[in-house]
């Protein structure tokens, strides 16, 4: 789900205008040498709950085969967007929260769906001497919380009996 996730975010921040290798997994600390603006990744720890629903059966002519939920997964993301100037960060907020999908497929099909659950603006403190304000590096961020839910699914194929012969010869 990791790959399905840093896609989903890559093309969300390149429709909100930031280049797509501006989009990197979380550093160790603020790191001046790194360009901004940017946007950092940090996966949560996955939840699962096991369900074990039925999600659908389809039937050809030669198989029966359904599709099984067996877990539900839960999937929260930190996005910390750094940038330098305050009006571009809050023109790529609206931007990426507009250009994010309800949701994706995944790989086997199933669909992971997409919310932004908050978005926390953070400010360093102003930095004074006396009446003075001092401003060497500004350093703004938007820390975004999404969350991925999506499931985990198995499908159970039986083969279905597509030729019978009756014995015409059979005695008592």
């Amino acid at each position: 789900m990791e790959k399905l996730i840093r896609e989903a975010v890559t093309r969300a921040a390149v429709a909100a205008g930031l280049p797509a290798e501006r989009v990197m997994t979380e550093s160790a600390k603020d790191n001046l040498t790194l360009p901004r603006p940017r946007v950092e990744v940090q996966m949560q720890p996955a939840t699962y709950k096991r369900t074990g629903r039925k999600l659908g059966v389809t039937r050809t002519e030669t198989r029966h085969i359904t599709k099984r939920e067996l877990y539900e997964v839960g999937q929260q993301v930190l996005l910390n967007v750094l940038a330098e100037d305050e009006s571009w960060l809050s023109k790529f907020g609206f931007d990426f929260v507009m250009a994010l999908p309800k949701g994706v497929n995944d790989e086997r099909g199933n669909w992971v769906g997409i919310r932004v659950q908050k978005a926390t603006p953070g400010k360093p403190p102003v930095k004074r001497v006396g009446e003075a304000e001092i401003v060497v590096f500004t350093r703004l961020n938007t820390l975004f919380l999404l969350t991925f839910t999506g499931r985990v699914t198995e499908d159970i194929e039986h083969d279905l009996v597509t030729d019978v012969t009756i014995n015409p010869h059979w005695e008592k």
